[in-house]
Protein backbone atom coordinates (compact mmCIF):
# COMPACT_ATOMS: atom_id res chain seq x y z
CA UNK A 1 0.00 0.00 0.00
CA UNK A 2 1.47 3.57 -0.75
CA UNK A 3 2.09 6.15 1.83
CA UNK A 4 2.03 9.94 1.81
CA UNK A 5 4.82 11.28 0.58
CA UNK A 6 6.55 12.92 3.32
CA UNK A 7 9.91 14.96 2.07
CA UNK A 8 10.14 16.31 5.70
CA UNK A 9 8.83 16.27 9.12
CA UNK A 10 9.74 19.13 11.52
CA UNK A 11 7.42 19.55 15.05
CA UNK A 12 5.77 22.77 14.85
CA UNK A 13 5.94 25.85 17.13
CA UNK A 14 2.67 27.44 17.04
CA UNK A 15 3.11 31.05 15.69
CA UNK A 16 2.00 34.27 16.85
CA UNK A 17 -0.73 35.15 15.10
CA UNK A 18 -4.01 37.22 15.31
CA UNK A 19 -7.06 35.33 14.30
CA UNK A 20 -9.85 36.36 11.25
CA UNK A 21 -11.13 39.79 11.72
CA UNK A 22 -13.93 39.80 13.49
CA UNK A 23 -15.55 41.87 11.47
CA UNK A 24 -15.39 38.83 8.77
CA UNK A 25 -16.19 36.12 11.12
CA UNK A 26 -19.98 34.54 11.50
CA UNK A 27 -21.40 31.41 12.89
CA UNK A 28 -22.35 28.26 11.30
CA UNK A 29 -25.75 28.20 9.76
CA UNK A 30 -26.20 24.99 11.56
CA UNK A 31 -25.69 26.21 14.98
CA UNK A 32 -28.43 25.78 17.47
CA UNK A 33 -29.71 27.95 19.82
CA UNK A 34 -27.61 27.23 22.67
CA UNK A 35 -24.52 26.65 20.42
CA UNK A 36 -25.40 30.29 19.32
CA UNK A 37 -25.51 31.86 22.97
CA UNK A 38 -21.67 30.17 23.51
CA UNK A 39 -20.60 31.29 20.42
CA UNK A 40 -22.29 34.97 21.29
CA UNK A 41 -20.63 34.81 24.81
CA UNK A 42 -17.21 33.54 23.37
CA UNK A 43 -16.94 36.48 20.62
CA UNK A 44 -17.57 39.35 23.41
CA UNK A 45 -14.86 38.39 25.21
CA UNK A 46 -12.72 39.77 22.90
CA UNK A 47 -10.12 37.07 22.99
CA UNK A 48 -9.72 34.27 20.65
CA UNK A 49 -11.79 31.48 19.57
CA UNK A 50 -10.85 27.72 20.55
CA UNK A 51 -11.57 26.97 16.86
CA UNK A 52 -11.91 28.81 13.23
CA UNK A 53 -13.21 27.07 10.17
CA UNK A 54 -12.83 28.57 6.57
CA UNK A 55 -15.60 28.75 4.96
CA UNK A 56 -14.09 26.08 2.08
CA UNK A 57 -14.23 23.52 4.78
CA UNK A 58 -17.09 24.15 6.32
CA UNK A 59 -19.22 24.11 3.15
CA UNK A 60 -17.41 20.47 2.10
CA UNK A 61 -18.17 19.02 5.22
CA UNK A 62 -22.14 20.32 4.95
CA UNK A 63 -22.32 19.08 1.66
CA UNK A 64 -19.94 15.26 2.48
CA UNK A 65 -23.19 14.96 4.94
CA UNK A 66 -25.84 16.53 3.41
CA UNK A 67 -25.36 14.12 0.15
CA UNK A 68 -25.70 11.00 2.63
CA UNK A 69 -28.73 12.27 4.50
CA UNK A 70 -31.47 10.32 2.80
CA UNK A 71 -29.28 6.76 3.58
CA UNK A 72 -28.76 8.03 7.36
CA UNK A 73 -24.95 7.07 6.36
CA UNK A 74 -22.45 8.82 8.74
CA UNK A 75 -19.46 10.58 6.62
CA UNK A 76 -16.06 11.64 8.04
CA UNK A 77 -13.09 13.06 7.15
CA UNK A 78 -9.91 14.95 8.24
CA UNK A 79 -9.44 19.48 9.46
CA UNK A 80 -6.54 20.57 7.88
CA UNK A 81 -4.55 23.49 9.36
CA UNK A 82 -2.49 25.21 11.36
CA UNK A 83 -2.16 25.76 15.28
CA UNK A 84 -1.99 29.66 16.44
CA UNK A 85 -1.35 32.07 19.57
CA UNK A 86 -2.15 35.39 19.99
CA UNK A 87 -1.99 37.26 23.23
CA UNK A 88 -1.67 34.03 25.15
CA UNK A 89 -4.51 32.48 23.52
CA UNK A 90 -4.02 29.00 21.50
CA UNK A 91 -6.44 28.51 18.63
CA UNK A 92 -6.96 26.48 15.34
CA UNK A 93 -7.22 27.23 12.46
CA UNK A 94 -9.04 24.52 9.86
CA UNK A 95 -8.58 25.89 6.03
CA UNK A 96 -9.10 22.31 4.60
CA UNK A 97 -10.62 18.52 5.37
CA UNK A 98 -9.56 15.60 2.89
CA UNK A 99 -11.60 12.72 3.40
CA UNK A 100 -11.39 9.21 0.96
CA UNK A 101 -13.87 6.15 0.61
CA UNK A 102 -16.07 5.10 3.53
CA UNK A 103 -17.54 1.90 5.11
CA UNK A 104 -20.21 3.56 6.62
CA UNK A 105 -23.60 3.21 8.29
CA UNK A 106 -26.60 4.70 10.16
CA UNK A 107 -24.38 5.06 13.91
CA UNK A 108 -20.62 3.87 12.61
CA UNK A 109 -18.06 5.11 10.12
CA UNK A 110 -14.71 4.61 9.23
CA UNK A 111 -12.22 4.93 5.83
CA UNK A 112 -12.37 1.99 3.60
CA UNK A 113 -8.57 0.25 3.70
CA UNK A 114 -8.97 0.07 0.08
CA UNK A 115 -9.05 4.14 -0.26
CA UNK A 116 -6.19 4.83 1.95
CA UNK A 117 -3.78 5.41 -1.26
CA UNK A 118 -6.83 7.86 -2.29
CA UNK A 119 -6.42 9.37 0.72
CA UNK A 120 -2.65 9.60 1.04
CA UNK A 121 -2.77 11.11 -2.16
CA UNK A 122 -5.23 13.92 -1.18
CA UNK A 123 -3.05 14.57 1.95
CA UNK A 124 0.27 15.18 -0.24
CA UNK A 125 -1.81 17.33 -3.23
CA UNK A 126 -2.28 19.80 -0.53
CA UNK A 127 -1.32 23.06 -1.26
CA UNK A 128 0.03 24.82 1.93
CA UNK A 129 1.65 23.07 4.97
CA UNK A 130 -0.52 22.14 7.42
CA UNK A 131 -1.49 19.28 10.47
CA UNK A 132 -4.12 17.46 11.39
CA UNK A 133 -6.22 19.56 13.89
CA UNK A 134 -9.05 17.42 14.20
CA UNK A 135 -11.04 15.45 12.43
CA UNK A 136 -14.97 15.60 11.22
CA UNK A 137 -17.71 13.29 11.30
CA UNK A 138 -21.87 13.15 10.83
CA UNK A 139 -24.67 12.03 12.94
CA UNK A 140 -27.46 11.58 10.39
CA UNK A 141 -30.92 12.42 12.25
CA UNK A 142 -29.27 11.94 16.06
CA UNK A 143 -27.82 15.20 16.97
CA UNK A 144 -24.30 16.07 18.04
CA UNK A 145 -22.61 14.63 20.37
CA UNK A 146 -19.60 12.50 20.75
CA UNK A 147 -20.34 8.74 21.11
CA UNK A 148 -18.47 6.54 23.47
CA UNK A 149 -16.62 5.35 20.19
CA UNK A 150 -15.91 8.90 19.46
CA UNK A 151 -14.53 9.79 22.78
CA UNK A 152 -12.18 7.04 21.82
CA UNK A 153 -11.35 7.73 18.79
CA UNK A 154 -10.54 11.54 20.22
CA UNK A 155 -7.97 9.93 22.96
CA UNK A 156 -6.21 7.70 20.79
CA UNK A 157 -6.13 9.98 17.26
CA UNK A 158 -6.74 13.81 18.46
CA UNK A 159 -6.05 13.98 22.08
CA UNK A 160 -3.69 17.03 22.09
CA UNK A 161 -5.35 20.03 23.88
CA UNK A 162 -6.16 21.86 20.66
CA UNK A 163 -7.77 19.19 18.49
CA UNK A 164 -11.48 19.15 18.15
CA UNK A 165 -14.41 17.20 16.83
CA UNK A 166 -16.75 18.63 14.81
CA UNK A 167 -19.86 16.96 14.46
CA UNK A 168 -22.81 17.78 12.27
CA UNK A 169 -26.35 16.26 11.92
CA UNK A 170 -27.25 16.91 7.99
CA UNK A 171 -30.95 16.16 9.32
CA UNK A 172 -31.70 18.24 12.02
CA UNK A 173 -29.47 20.38 10.42
CA UNK A 174 -26.77 21.14 13.13
CA UNK A 175 -23.05 21.38 14.15
CA UNK A 176 -21.13 21.22 16.92
CA UNK A 177 -17.68 21.69 17.38
CA UNK A 178 -16.15 19.62 20.52
CA UNK A 179 -12.93 18.55 22.63
CA UNK A 180 -11.48 16.12 25.27
CA UNK A 181 -12.00 17.89 29.07
CA UNK A 182 -10.88 15.47 31.70
CA UNK A 183 -12.56 11.75 31.36
CA UNK A 184 -15.15 13.50 28.90
CA UNK A 185 -15.69 16.22 26.42
CA UNK A 186 -17.17 19.70 26.60
CA UNK A 187 -18.07 21.86 23.24
CA UNK A 188 -15.72 24.54 22.05
CA UNK A 189 -17.23 27.48 20.39
CA UNK A 190 -16.04 28.61 17.06
CA UNK A 191 -16.30 30.68 13.95
CA UNK A 192 -16.52 30.60 9.92
CA UNK A 193 -14.17 33.11 8.53
CA UNK A 194 -13.61 33.46 4.42
CA UNK A 195 -11.27 31.72 3.02
CA UNK A 196 -10.34 34.67 0.55
CA UNK A 197 -9.32 36.16 3.32
CA UNK A 198 -6.11 33.96 4.62
CA UNK A 199 -2.97 34.68 2.87
CA UNK A 200 -1.08 31.89 3.45
CA UNK A 201 -3.10 29.16 1.18
CA UNK A 202 -1.02 28.56 -1.79
CA UNK A 203 -2.68 29.08 -5.19
CA UNK A 204 -4.03 26.12 -7.01
CA UNK A 205 -1.19 24.33 -8.75
CA UNK A 206 1.37 24.39 -5.45
CA UNK A 207 2.02 21.18 -3.26
CA UNK A 208 2.43 20.83 0.29
CA UNK A 209 5.78 19.23 1.18
CA UNK A 210 5.30 18.14 4.35
CA UNK A 211 3.61 16.81 7.17
CA UNK A 212 3.63 19.19 10.29
CA UNK A 213 3.10 17.48 13.56
CA UNK A 214 2.31 19.81 16.64
CA UNK A 215 4.03 19.24 20.25
CA UNK A 216 1.78 18.51 23.55
CA UNK A 217 0.78 21.78 24.96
Amino acid sequence: MSRPRILGETRHQPVERPPPREASLGPHPWLAEDSTVLYERAMSLGRPLRAYLSDTAERKVREHASDHATERLEVMGFLLGEVRTWNGAKYVLVRDTVTTGLRSSSSKVRFDPSAFPKLFAELDSQGFDYILVGWYHSHPGHTCFLSRTDIETQRKFFSEPYHVALVVDPVNEEARTFRLDGDGYSEVPFAVYPASEDPLVARPGTRSRRLKACPPA
